[in-house]
């Protein structure tokens, strides 16, 4: 219910305003019926209604002054209707200086009246769905239940949520999602500063990104401007885009969606011109077509062949048709990692270990890109693996005694036997063991131990690492086996050893 005050100091007038209308039946309560000034403000005080309507001549308090200073007390301010037997301009220039809309002069028209209780009761709705709007905005539920339905955690809001986002949408035409990637904390910043004064919910999503829901209007647009341009201030590299406009709060994952796919799409080909809005952006012109298959392996080739301009040619040219075609980013992702895939198995095939470029594998995962960054980090990876194939192949045409030293030195840590390592290399074991020992005075397993008590040593200088964690860290599973080995070699225990290195360091 509303609540109104009625205000006028002639018994039959206040007597009409009570009978002028059936207020019960449109909602409204009467909560002070005052026959002066003083007794209509403490009305209001007490009871903060919607409406007041008041005379201008009164004892004590004239409606004018009552209008004054109610407008200066700290509190949700009323509607005013003024009603006068004065028609003179001076009243209602006055009332107008103080927020009035409708003055009505005594007596009143049924015909006028009736328009002007219509046009309060319209007000009046507005005000209450917008002070609706404003709370539940404000609410740390909705913002929370939005953002798990987006994750797609939940296919229906918990109820206390669903019921907050269907008064939401009874009071407001349409919704639309703004996407906002970049660094984390910077746009969690810049959104939250602009949420508040546009009315906007903020949405907080993990990884970098973030998003503001507002009420579909023409709005939208200046807002997603004043978040891009936020970004650009600050100089950040981020993306913001805007969702089509949906009916529904619940309807909100599709418009996240569309300006989430649209933002994975600037990062590829922005010309940084300020936001992307999906109703209008050309995303559905994306291609989904790969790269032939020709293309991949021609490239493949020429890296196991360690033609290095042929691999940057052969690189240039499929980004240039992902480029041309406006290829769809997961499809690019999907062509790079691939690529990356393909070169770990050369590298394998090459005896390098399983996983060693695995780092930037992950990158092709996770991180935002541009096809240029794309481009140069596969040509990075792919310049590593060429390197690495040329050391290969230059131990490869080396003594088998160069090559088993260099396997040696790359694999001491691992639990090795001099049958395994002649296997490896094709050769007769006893041939390699006399062959070795010949070439270097100690045997094959001496000088791994060598290899494994330098690594130690290394180990114990330059870190603060347990002494167990480095004997297990270079191939001894017991510590007992590589304590003998140690002092052996160095005459100390361990621990002696790393404090008399850092005493003369």
């Amino acid at each position: 219910m509303y609540k109104v005050v009625l205000a006028d100091d002639e018994t039959i007038a206040l007597e009409g305003l009570r009978t002028l209308t059936n207020w019960e039946e449109l909602g409204f309560e009467i909560c002070g019926a005052c026959e002066n000034g003083e007794e209509a403000l403490n009305a209001i005080v007490q009871s903060s209604p919607d409406l007041v309507i008041t005379d201008i001549r009164m004892p004590e308090i004239d409606g004018l002054e009552l209008i004054r200073r109610v407008r200066k007390l700290e509190m949700e301010q009323p509607i005013f209707v003024v009603l006068s037997g004065y028609s003179e301009f001076e009243y209602a220039r006055t009332a107008i200086r103080y927020g009035v809309k409708h003055y009505l002069i005594k007596p009143v028209v049924d015909a006028e009246w009736d328009k002007v209780l219509a046009d309060l009761t319209d007000e009046l709705e507005m005000r209450l769905r917008l002070k609706m709007q404003q709370n539940m905005l404000a609410s740390r539920l909705l913002p929370l239940a939005i953002a798990r339905m987006l994750e797609g955690q939940w296919a229906e809001p918990e109820e206390e949520a669903a019921e907050q986002m269907d008064r939401l949408d009874e009071a407001v035409s349409g919704w639309t999602y703004l996407h906002v990637d970049g660094p984390k904390s910077n746009i969690t910043e810049i959104c939250r500063e602009l949420a508040g004064p546009a009315g906007a919910l903020f949405i907080d999503l993990p990884g970098d990104q973030a998003g503001l829901v507002v009420k579909s209007s023409a709005a939208t647009a200046g807002l997603a401007e004043r978040v891009y341009a936020g970004l650009s201030m600050n100089g950040v590299k981020g993306s913001v885009s805007i969702g089509p406009s949906v009916q529904s709060l619940r309807e909100l994952s599709v418009s996240y969606r569309e300006a989430a796919g649209a933002a994975a799409s600037h990062y590829f080909y922005s010309d940084g011109s300020g936001p992307v809005d999906t109703a209008s952006s050309n995303r559905n012109e994306l291609s989904y077509n790969l790269p032939s298959a020709e293309r991949t392996e021609e490239l493949m080739s020429a890296v196991e062949r360690l033609q290095g301009q042929k691999v940057k040619e052969k690189l240039d040219e499929i980004f240039r048709m992902f480029k041309q075609n406006r290829t769809a980013p997961e499809v690019v992702q999907m062509t790079s990692m691939n690529i990356m895939l393909k070169s770990m198995e050369l590298l394998k095939d090459f005896g390098g270990a399983d996983g060693q470029r695995g780092g930037s594998l992950e990158f092709f995962r996770t991180e935002p890109r541009s096809l240029e960054v794309l481009k140069d980090t596969l040509q990075i990876g792919l310049t590593t693996c060429m390197e690495y194939i040329r050391q290969h192949k230059e131990r490869s045409s080396e003594h088998p005694l160069v090559r088993v030293e260099c396997f040696l030195k790359d694999n001491y840590f691992r639990s090795l036997t001099v049958k395994e390592i002649a296997e490896h290399f094709y050769i007769n074991p006893v041939y390699l063991g006399q062959s070795f020992i010949k070439k270097h005075g100690i045997s094959i397993l001496e000088y791994i131990h060598n290899l494994r008590i330098e690594a130690a040593k290394k180990r114990l200088i330059e870190t603060s690492d347990t002494v167990r964690s480095i004997v297990e860290s270079v191939g001894y599973v017991h510590y007992h086996h590589f304590l003998r080995e140690f002092e052996k070699r160095t005459a100390q225990k361990p621990v002696a050893f790393r404090q008399k290195a850092q005493s003369e360091g």
